[in-house]
């Protein structure tokens, strides 16, 4: 839409160059008038101006909402990389779970007894499309590979988790003996083992570009220091006396409805289990 605007703001500008140019020509080298030429030239260089500082507007305009586009897409990525190192800790540490108690089974040498567990890797969080929205070639090109590694992972993810369900459902529902069942137990817990080591990886590479996209977000749009300035995008030097009068606030309504909802408790206790009579 912009472009055709500008080619027909284009062909309008330059039909009026080309009439006005012919009626000057025309003026100035046939009927000669020097108060037309003057006249002339005031008018086109006026003409010529506001065209040019329209279009310098648009130019600058545009090139405002970009880097904003581009700011705004920053803090909502370090949102993101936040939340990806927590999905990833958090399946390291149900490995870690799942490695030490099937370690300990092993140890004790229970009989009669199968290791059964219930928890399940999750799917991490992707990055997305939030990526197109940057400017930086370079913090792109890290976020496309490491969208490929996450896509991976989680594809790695749901295999595992279906291998040992349908392996402890198998010997649930009867259809496989406990052998066969540590079998696949101890194959699940090789894998696993591996799949740490990429969670590990994956979490060393996210850290490395969250890093990244705090350096760069260091660099705020001009706007930004003019809103910031004038919000509070910041704790001030007493909002910490003032948390903590409010945080009394917080707990003194909480005492308080405590208190109320023991009180109505007993009301409601002591009311005498019989229906009056009609």
């Amino acid at each position: 839409m912009r472009e055709k605007m500008s080619a027909t703001l284009f062909v309008i500008i330059l039909a009026f160059i080309a009439v006005f140019s012919a009626e000057v020509f025309n003026k100035l080298f046939i009927n000669v008038n020097n108060k037309f030429s003057d006249t002339a030239s005031g008018a086109f260089l006026g003409a010529f101006l506001a065209f040019l500082f329209v279009r310098l507007g648009d130019f600058f305009k545009s090139y405002s909402d970009r880097v904003t586009k581009g700011y705004n897409a920053l803090i909502k990525l370090e949102h993101t990389l936040n939340s990806l190192l927590s999905d990833l800790d958090d399946n390291v540490y149900i490995i870690n779970i799942f490695e030490n108690n099937y370690k300990e089974h092993l140890s004790r040498g229970i009989q009669n007894k199968v290791f059964l567990w219930g928890n399940r890797l999750s799917e991490v969080t992707l990055i997305g499309d939030i990526k197109l929205e940057l400017l930086n070639i370079d913090l792109i090109n890290e976020l496309f590979i490491l969208d490929v590694h996450l896509k991976k992972l989680n594809d790695s993810i749901n295999t595992i988790n279906s291998i040992y369900v349908e392996s402890k459902d198998a010997l649930l529902g009867g259809n496989i003996d406990e052998s066969n069942y540590q079998h696949n137990l101890s194959n699940v817990n090789a894998q696993l083992l591996n799949m740490k080591k990429f969670f590990v990886t994956n979490i060393e590479e996210t850290k490395n570009v969250l890093s990244a996209v705090r350096v760069l977000g260091r660099k705020r749009p001009l706007m930004n220091y003019v809103l910031k300035a004038l919000a509070g995008h910041e704790y001030g030097n007493k909002f910490e006396l003032l948390r903590k009068s409010e945080l009394d606030n917080l707990n003194a309504e909480i005492q308080h409805g405590r208190e109320k909802g023991k009180e109505r408790i007993a009301e409601i206790m002591n009311i005498e289990n019989e229906i009056p009579n009609k």
